[in-house]
């Protein structure tokens, strides 16, 4: 009896879809674990505690990963930045990001995977960004701490790649939507919301006394714009992560700095940053008044408000906050308090939220 036999072709292409589907995801599960496990047995057998990103095991201790390495959190030990051989062999684009046009003006910012981690990897955009991501990169590099954004990988070749963290909870911009979430409702405190307004203000600090010398936020010229270059960490903290116009005052010299190439309008901006003619006069770069960090003071009152949000007791604090608000809002700017002075009144608030919140302040 003859026996009907049928042959079922099955195409490479999606053989081979089929398994990177089934298998690569284990794969990087498995990559990544073998750099949890290490921590986990470590932890287990000898008692070493669960460090942070950026931080390594010393003598039963998390200690800061030294310069041009870094970690995720768990490890016990630090890696070097990865160089551009290994961001090419070893990082792997899933999915732009970003809006075009608002952060990926000037680069091309992508989710990807590094062994099983999440990481952003950038890269310049095109050519005509060459100047703006270079800068970025070398502040990123060069300012690398906790308040900015986690380094992970620097390439200086053509495309000007950089390896960074990745923040799950995104940007500050995000942050009434983000914590609109159920699943996060708890974190929609005052004492939440104040700690990321400190955290602005440090961060400021940090700038205006860098180790790259004093440094300005030049593009902040609007609220959401602002808020949208500082990322939420997974503990509620800010790390600032665009830094490609970060210009330095030079106060020793008397070199000041002007912030792009066109005219600024709004009462988001300093009024030094204004053009001091009005109508009366076409608007002219060089002609257009110099001025230092103080713009950065400025801005605190408005960031600070929409980081409070509208939670229970925002009000109060605001009050608090009204005689260093008025400070900072001063025409002059040599009137205004330093980012040093601001956070210390900051800090003495934050102590009666803390005080507060057991009495219900």
């Amino acid at each position: 009896m003859a026996v009907n036999l049928r042959i079922y072709l099955i195409p490479l292409p999606f053989l081979i879809l089929t398994y990177y589907l089934l298998f690569s995801g284990r794969k990087a599960t498995r990559r990544n674990d073998t750099y949890k496990g290490r921590q986990n047995a470590n932890e287990s057998s000898n008692g070493n505690p669960e460090c942070p990103s950026n931080f390594h095991v010393v003598d039963r201790t998390c200690v800061r990963c030294p310069r041009g390495h870094f970690s995720f959190q768990g490890w016990i030990s630090c890696l070097q930045w990865l160089d551009c051989t290994s961001i090419a062999r070893d990082v792997r684009s899933r999915r732009r990001i970003g809006t075009p046009g608002h952060l990926n003006a000037v680069k091309k910012v992508y989710l990807a995977d590094w062994h099983g981690y999440d990481v952003v990897y950038s890269k310049c955009a095109n050519r005509w960004y060459y100047e703006d991501c270079l800068h970025g990169m070398q502040m990123v590099e060069g300012l690398q701490s906790e308040f900015v954004v986690q380094l992970i990988g620097i390439c200086y070749n053509d495309n000007l790649e950089i390896v960074t963290g990745y923040y799950k909870h995104g940007s500050a911009d995000t942050l009434n939507e983000l914590l609109d979430r159920p699943e996060l409702s708890e974190f929609n405190t005052l004492e939440t919301r104040f700690q990321l307004s400190i955290d602005y203000v440090r961060i400021l600090q940090f700038l205006h006394n860098s180790p790259l010398g004093v440094r300005v936020m030049c593009d902040s010229n609007d609220l959401e714009k602002t808020l949208s270059q500082y990322l939420i960490t997974d503990e509620f903290h800010l790390v600032v992560n665009d830094l490609d116009a970060l210009p330095e005052v030079k106060p020793d010299k008397g070199e000041l700095i002007k912030c792009g190439h066109r005219e600024l309008y709004g009462d988001f901006v300093a009024p030094e940053q204004v053009w001091p003619h009005g109508e009366s006069r076409p608007f002219n770069l060089e002609e257009m008044p110099s001025y230092d960090e103080m713009i950065d003071i400025w801005r605190i009152p408005n960031v600070v408000d929409k980081l409070l949000g509208r939670v229970h007791n925002s009000n109060y604090v605001r009050r608090l906050l009204l005689g260093i608000h008025e400070s900072c809002k001063q025409d002059d700017p040599e009137e205004r308090p330093s980012a040093t002075e601001v956070l210390e009144v900051l800090l003495n608030v934050q102590k009666i939220i803390r005080a507060g919140i057991k009495s219900d302040l």
